[in-house]
């Protein structure tokens, strides 16, 4: 009849804490979970002595794995706000999601999409009014949604314009070029010489500005 396991227990070594527990196997077994522990499967037989020499042994591939842990969730943690990078922070007991210096706290992540959602349309109302008015053209309809390959799009005939979540990541400016870009395809529907002549006349910059799509973040 097989032994039964013991309780997991922990050991603390170096920089990290190991939650072991041993079982009928012959091999010892190191995974680090989601949550970043990491958990070790022993034989009987194994004493702390032969827990610190194993991890000794192993302490490059601790190191690397560890490292590739912090790397994915840093990345997960970060978000970029109107061009700036801030660090993501859940606290469920907040209200409302709230900016203080580098980092966005939020309740959840769903609330922090509908705070998005709700200042997409304040800045991309803001320009396409100031834009429409400048240039007289005129569009009959707004929706913000998700897209995976444009930031901005117009149905010239009915006079829809589409524009990306996405573009609450980048720049005022950036924005900006974006809306008067969409703006534009309600007098000229392709990207002809007249379409950007028409561009240029507004919007002396824009050439500038569109850079920012071009770089990687």
């Amino acid at each position: 009849m097989a032994r039964k396991s013991c309780s997991i227990k922990e050991f603390s070594w170096k920089d990290w804490i190991f939650f072991y527990q041993k079982k009928s196997i012959k091999n010892v077994y190191l995974r680090l979970n989601e949550k970043g522990e990491f958990h070790l499967s022993l034989p009987y037989y194994y004493t702390l002595e032969d827990i610190e020499k194993f991890l000794i042994k192993h302490e490059d591939w601790i190191k690397k794995t560890w490292l590739n842990f912090k790397n994915k969730v840093n990345e997960a943690d970060q978000v970029y706000f109107l061009g700036k990078k801030y660090r993501l922070v859940l606290k469920e007991n907040l209200f409302k999601t709230k900016i203080l210096k580098n980092e966005i706290y939020t309740p959840s992540k769903l609330e922090f999409e509908s705070f998005l959602r709700k200042n997409s349309k304040i800045i991309f109302l803001f320009y396409l009014k100031k834009w429409t008015q400048k240039t007289k053209l005129s569009y009959t309809h707004l929706s913000v949604k998700k897209m995976k390959t444009r930031w901005g799009s117009c149905n010239h005939k009915k006079g829809y314009i589409n524009l990306n979540l996405k573009l609450l990541e980048k720049s005022l400016k950036a924005i900006e070029y974006v809306i008067l870009h969409e703006i534009t395809h309600l007098k000229y529907p392709n990207h002809g010489q007249d379409f950007y002549n028409f561009l240029a006349f507004y919007m002396e910059d824009f050439r500038e500005r569109e850079k920012e799509f071009k770089l990687y973040k």
